[in-house]
């Protein structure tokens, strides 16, 4: 079996509800949908995204120079694939290279799971069937009362694990919002917050700590700080009695490698797309589970889940309202989640399937792109 041709189309999908964090509005996440078609008829379909900018780019780096270079070659030499294009394409950077590499990767996998008659995460490891999730939702800008009725909504849904953004300028404010969420879900439920790189260190300490007294019991204090400051987590984790996340925004296993000997995490949060794939994400994996930490990734619910199902150290799906594929209406088969638990799919490969009539391809308006002023979300 040889790879024929590999080809990309974008689309831009505005979240079914607002999303407005510490930092930043987004007003449309840009999916890059991949497929790579086989002189046996198989084709996989890989996916990668941003949350609005650069999917031409990655659209490019795919089927300017991968196709190219995976012309004629076998589609089941995964690894292979994955490491010779990730040196090639990374002399020119990280982030983008590995959204690409992450479209590519995860279109082998699909093919890798059809050729074998079997279900990917179960190809992939195959530890169980089912996972929890969590309810997320990007809800910073919601007043109090209003975020206790998004929150109602998630319980409706059957989550037990909740988790909401912080990041006001009040640490009171915070931890009066976290309080809030803590009386509305009971002491049973899991409940997280995300801060979103919002702070430096000295005022995450000040914010964090405000947290830790709130009374709230956190699973996890998400991303309080920027992404490449190692140091800053390990010293924050060090004085603060909350465990730290971080991983969204962390793109090799060399950067969660630097995380893991720094002491400076407590839980791993790979995003399947923005590192690599299937294969990037096993690897991560792997790390945490050596440093017996659990993983908790970010975002895309529907291809992530075999991935968590396959590994031993899984500990939690994320569920965005308003961003889910399942939300969207782009799948022809949405994923499986009933009281808050996800179900990996029976199909071979991934088992995600688009409804392709309900996307339209977009092509980069660049009238509309405007440079914007982030602290406004604030």
């Amino acid at each position: 079996m040889r790879i024929e041709s590999v080809s990309s189309r974008l689309y831009r999908l505005p979240p079914t509800v607002r999303w407005e964090d510490s930092t930043h509005h987004v007003s449309a996440i840009e999916y890059v949908v991949t497929d790579v078609e086989t002189d046996s008829g198989l084709v996989g379909t890989g996916i990668s995204y941003t949350t609005g900018v650069g999917g031409t780019a990655i659209v490019a780096l795919v089927d300017d120079y991968c196709a190219r270079m995976l012309a004629g070659e076998d589609p089941l030499a995964i690894g292979r694939h994955w490491e010779t294009l990730g040196k090639q394409l990374r002399r020119s950077g990280t982030g983008l290279v590995q959204l690409a590499l992450s479209a590519v990767d995860t279109a082998l996998w699909d093919i890798a799971g059809k050729q074998a008659g079997v279900p990917l995460h179960r190809l992939l490891g195959g530890c169980r069937d089912v996972v929890p999730a969590y309810g997320s939702g990007i809800d910073l800008f919601l007043d109090e009362d209003a975020l206790l009725a998004h929150i109602e909504e998630l319980l409706a849904l059957g989550f037990d694990w909740i988790k909401i953004k912080v990041g006001k300028d009040d640490p009171a404010e915070d931890a009066a919002r976290v309080a809030a969420v803590r009386r509305l879900i009971g002491a049973r439920r899991r409940l997280c917050v995300d801060a979103n790189q919002v702070w430096e260190l000295p005022d995450a300490v000040r914010h964090a700590s405000a947290l830790a007294v709130a009374g709230a019991d956190l699973v996890w204090l998400e991303e309080p700080l920027h992404p490449e400051d190692v140091e800053g987590h390990a010293s924050l984790r060090a004085r603060v009695p909350l465990p730290i996340a971080i991983g969204e925004s962390v793109y090799t296993d060399s950067q969660f490698l630097a995380y893991l000997r720094a002491g400076a995490v407590d839980v791993v949060q790979p995003d399947l797309c923005r590192v690599g794939g299937f294969t990037g994400f096993m690897r991560i994996a792997q790390l945490a589970a050596a440093h017996h930490l659990p993983v908790a990734p970010h975002y895309v619910a529907e291809i992530t889940l075999p991935a968590l199902c396959a590994i031993p150290n899984g500990l939690v799906l994320e569920w965005v309202r308003g961003g889910t594929l399942g939300e969207l209406g782009v799948l022809a088969e949405p994923m499986r989640l009933e009281r808050g638990v996800a179900h990996a799919s029976t199909a071979p490969g991934h088992g995600v399937v688009l409804d392709r009539d309900a996307l339209a391809p977009y092509e980069v308006d660049v009238e509309s792109v405007r440079l914007l002023d982030t602290r406004a979300a604030k």
